[in-house]
Parts: structure tokens; sequence; C-alpha cells
């Protein structure tokens, strides 16, 4: 340990200390800034391709893509400078098509917008690489995808996420004194990781699949965009219809009584959501969109596995999962909207815009954002995640006939520009200057910041209010405008202006662009098994005691089946569950005791600045 404390204190030496509130305060011009974003960005693409080594030590990257890493939100009582330094600078990195797709579209709102040109060249690679990651056990044409890349096994392809592994598989010869180490640097999960190491086998999921979705619709209808990447796409992507027919044959449907694994969900998920769903009308056909495309019956053993073994929902994936359909239902002839639009499917959206509003209008996404936004840590992913959508359905208003697509357009609406709204605006912090910013969790426990992922909720909050308060409509030259709604409140355009202007400072993005982008589901002390539930088996069949028995989490099922009487599910939550009272109150993602894996992409933080600068800047008055 004293080697180690050695070596952090020699590194931390080497680097300047990140702190967002010392940036310079010199201006910079809209063009300068997204300059050096861009050049930025240009060092978090894959160049080449590189092979996983142990010695010399070498991690697999996939040529291509954007970087991501996998951190630890290490903690320690102290919130102590050691700590910070593993957060920020030891990561496994991971080569997935989640984060690239983000960053292209990012790119494309800069083009749209005038403010970049794209390198074709460079954007067609990228795609190339993103449609390697569609669910090959599908059939051709059918746009699921995987996180990660997948590997053929047994007739059956399965995602392999291949540095995870690596890892792993070394973990089974580690002696105990590396594990304790690991441990004393609050990265116990890794010394574990031989242990779970088939949770990284995951379905395809309706998150990765609809951003690809949206992506593609919008790469189909660019003139910034070269037609040999258009005719790539499509000729991957053609059977739309057959991807939200997945979507429907795995949703969740409570009240169903077939003898399937589709009634029952995550006891996580139903804690948070207990009450919206003891409110449901048991006479109707509820059905809900989740999170992965694939149930518990459909499993494969030790290659294709729901996390935790049962399924869930989660807002901010419910937010993605309308955004792919919104660009799939504007974009549709008559013909096609009508096949895709059907009955089961005009249900499984309105019954998930209907969750997501209550999640902006309740107090969830304060009282428990853990279980709310299950694989997204930041709140303020999930409210740019709804007011995209806004966006999108407000500059398509005319476009838009369907007398649902208008309802769910003012619902999200209603609560964007209200709660939603109010909540952005209630988090704005203020620096020594005078400049506004927002912050979330990372390094800011025991009274300390750290300011690591101040850059990045800074850049996500605005770019939730301008997405809620603005439309994009064309200009003559092909490029886009923003133009304000008459009704935007003063308070919004002068915070968005200031916010604005803090991410104008000279060397803003030159200080930490660290974020918790997303994360596995496992990511606080309330986020364990610690809930009531009505189905308890291990995969083999056998039955277990719910109250008191050992935790095995690869090879049990705690699910929740149909729906609680409200006053018998509060009886429950008395009780002990797994051996322990329901911790029913949030207690925070920086919890000492309790480290988790969580992936930061500063790719997402350029790219998604980028975005937001080239927006405001096209930001014209009615």
């Amino acid at each position: 340990m004293n080697l180690l404390i050695l070596f952090l204190v020699l590194v931390s030496l080497c680097l300047s200390k990140s702190n967002f509130l010392e940036s310079d305060q010199r201006d910079i011009s809209y063009s300068k800034q997204i300059d050096k974003l861009l050049k930025k960005l240009d060092e978090q693409y894959y160049h080449e391709e590189k092979e996983f080594k142990y010695f010399p030590p070498s991690f697999y990257q996939k040529k291509g893509l954007y970087s991501s890493n996998i951190h630890g939100n290490a903690m320690d009582k102290e919130n102590g400078y050691l700590y910070h330094l593993v957060r920020q600078y030891i990561g496994c990195p991971d080569s997935n098509m989640f984060v690239s797709n983000f960053v292209l579209s990012a790119l494309l709102d800069c083009a749209e917008l005038g403010t970049i040109q794209i390198d074709q060249e460079l954007f067609e690679l990228t795609i190339d690489i993103i449609l390697e990651f569609r669910d090959k056990n599908q059939k051709q044409g059918i746009p699921s995808y995987s996180f990660w890349l997948q590997q053929l096994k047994n007739e059956t392809w399965y995602s392999s996420p291949i540095n995870l592994e690596k890892i792993a598989n070394s973990m089974k010869y580690m002696p105990q004194w590396v594990k304790t180490l690991l441990d004393k640097m609050g990265l116990k999960f890794v010394g574990m990781s031989d242990m779970i190491i088939d949770a990284f086998h995951l379905p395809p999921d309706a998150d990765d699949s609809s951003v690809n979705i949206a992506l593609g619709y919008r790469i189909m209808n660019s003139p910034f965009i070269k037609q040999s990447i258009k005719d790539k796409w499509i000729r991957n992507n053609y059977d739309v219809n057959g991807f939200y027919n997945l979507l429907k044959k795995y949703s969740y449907k409570p009240f169903d009584t077939s003898n399937s694994s589709l009634n029952t969900i995550d006891i996580r998920t139903y804690f948070g959501f207990n009450e919206y769903l003891s409110q449901l009308n048991r006479t109707e056909n509820f059905q809900l969109f989740t999170t992965w495309i694939m149930s518990t019956d459909d499993q494969i053993e030790k290659l294709i596995a729901i996390p935790s073994n049962v399924n869930n929902f989660d807002c901010s994936v419910l937010s993605n999962t309308l955004f792919g359909l919104h660009y799939v239902l504007i974009n549709s002839n008559q013909t096609e909207f009508d096949k895709i639009f059907d009955q089961e499917l005009q249900g499984l959206y309105l019954n998930s815009t209907s969750i997501i509003d209550y999640a902006i209008n309740s107090q969830i996404a304060l009282n428990h954002p853990d279980i709310a936004f299950f694989y997204y840590p930041s709140v303020y992913d999930f409210y740019w995640f709804v007011a995209r959508n806004v966006h999108l359905l407000n500059s398509n208003k005319q476009r838009i006939q369907n007398s649902l697509i208008k309802l769910v357009a003012n619902s999200l609406n209603e609560s964007m520009k209200n709660k939603g709204t109010e909540f952005l605006l209630n988090n704005t912090k203020l620096d020594k200057n005078g400049n506004i910013y927002w912050e979330e969790f990372l390094g800011v426990y025991n009274n300390k910041t750290y300011n690591e992922d101040t850059t990045f909720s800074t850049v996500m909050a605005l770019n939730a209010l301008l997405d809620t308060w603005t439309i994009s409509t064309n200009q003559e030259n092909g490029t886009l405008i923003r133009i304000y709604d008459p009704q935007t409140p003063k308070n919004v355009t002068d915070t968005i202006k200031r916010g604005i202007q803090t991410l104008l400072k000279e060397n803003t993005f030159s200080q930490s662009n660290q974020n918790a982008f997303f994360s596995g589901s496992f990511k606080s002390v309330n986020t364990w098994f610690f809930y009531p539930m009505n189905v308890n088996y291990y995969l083999n069949g056998t039955v277990f005691d719910p109250h008191n028995p050992p935790v095995v989490l690869n090879e049990q099922v705690a699910a929740v089946r149909g729906i609680y009487n409200q006053s018998e599910y509060q009886e429950l939550l008395q009780q002990k569950w797994f051996g322990y009272k329901p911790i029913e109150e949030f207690l925070g993602y920086n919890y000492d005791t309790f480290s988790y894996p969580y992936w930061s992409s500063p790719s997402i933080t350029l790219s998604m600045g980028m975005s937001l600068l080239s927006k405001y800047q096209s930001v014209k008055s009615e």
C-alpha cells in the first residue's frame, strides 16, 4: 500500500490539479472554442487498432470508435486527493458503440448548424464499425444492437467486452494481496470480476438500438453526409418493423397471465415505481418498453444473460427508445407508419410517455435517481434525453398529423417546460466570479469538490434547457438555425446565456472533462437486492428463501410478478430481504464503503459541448 501511495503522490506532482472554478477567465469566440474542442475530440478517436497484451501492457481498442473508460467511484471518508486521482486516472478503456453513436450525432448537429465540416472518411469508418454491433442472432436488416461486439460460440453470437474479460480472467490467478490492494484503492469490484464474468455477456438492448435508429434517420436526411454512408446504413437496418416487433415481444406486461417471465420486473425497479404501478387499471392491457431485448425465459446459459437475470425499465432508456421511434414515425410514409405503429405499439408509446412524465413531475428524480435512471447516474442525461424528444417534436409540428403523437408532444412539453425546467434552474451554482455552472456527484463528498463532472454537467443541463425551449428551422443554404419559443421565460434565456458564457472561458474544457455518462445498475447501496419479491428461485429451478438466502447474483432470479396492493407492499417493506431491511431513503452515489464502476468519456463532454455552442450561436429570436 505504501508503494501505491508513493506512486499516486508522484502522479499528483506531475498532473495539474483539475479545478473548474480556477479556469482561465478570458472569453473566446464560439468558433475558436468549437475548433479547440474538435481538435481535442480527435485525440479521443481510435486512429489505430490495438490488441490486448499482458506484457507490455496494452488494452484492446477498435479503430474507428471514440474512447470511453470504465472507472471506479472510489471514495474514502475524507474524500482525499489520492482517491480523486484514482477516479480520474485509473480506468479500463472500453470499445463500445454507444459513445461513438452520440459523438456522431453531435458532429451532425454542428455540421447542420454550419460550424464544422464533417470528415466524411472518419465518419464513414465509425459507421462501418457501429454496423458491426448489430445483433447477428437476428435476421438480416433488423436494427437490434448490442453495447459490445459479438463473438460466435456454439452457433450463438454473444457480446464480448475484450478488455473486461481479460482483466476478469487474470483475476483468477492473482494472489490475495493484489485483490486486497485493489480493495484499498476503492476498486474491490475489479478484484471480484472473475466471479461475475458471465454478467458481461449482455443481450442487445433498446437503448443502443434506438439511438442507432435515430442516428440512421438523421444520416438518411442529412445533405452533409455522402450517399455511400447512407447506403451502408439502410442495407443493415431496413427491417425497422422487425425491431419494434422485438420490443413488443419483450415488453413488461404485469397483468399477463401466461406462464412466462414477461409479467415480472426487477425488484429494485418495482420499489422505485411501486406507487405508480399500484394505481394501474388491472383491466387494461398495460405494457411498457424494457431495457433488454430478451426475457428471463430466453436466456442462454453462459452465453447471453440479462444482468441479475430479470428485465427492468429505466426512464432514460425509455426516453431514448421514444427518440428513435419519433424519428421513425416522423419520416415514414403512411403505409410504413400504419404497419409499424399498430395498436400494441401505440399502447407502449403512451405508457412509456406516462412513466417519463411521472419521473419529471414526481420526486423520484430527487429521491431515487439510482433506480429511476437505472443505467444513468447523471440526472442531466435524463433531462436532455427528454428535451431532445421535445425539440424534435416541436421542430416537426407541421409534419405530425397523428393525434397520439400530438398528445405525447403536448405532454412532454408540459413536463419539461414546467417541472423539468424548474429542476434545471434550481440546481445552478455560482463560482466566485459569478459564472453559472452545474455539477453532480463525481468528487463531491464530505464538503469537498474536485469539479470532476462540472463541465459535463454544465454542458448537459444547458443542452436540456436549450432543446426544451427552441426549435430548429432550415435556412436557404441548407443549414439550420434555432429559434426560441416566444413564451420562453426571461430567467431561462438569462440562465442559458450566462451558462454559455461560462463555457466560453479560455480553459474551461482544459480542466476535467470526466463524466458518469452511464453505469451498471449496481451503483449505490440502494441498488442491492434488499426489496420485496414474490419470485425467488435459482436458474436451476430451485426456490430459495427470499428473506435470508446467500447472494449469488448470476444464479438467482429475484423479481416481482404482477402488481401488489399498495398496503400489502408497504407491509412487505418492513420485512428483511436477503437478510436486510429495505433502504428506502436514497443515500447518494458517494459512499465510502461502496465503490462501483461507471463509464466516463471525455469524447461525450467535448462533442456535446461542440453541439451546444453550435446551437446557441445560431439562436435567433422571433
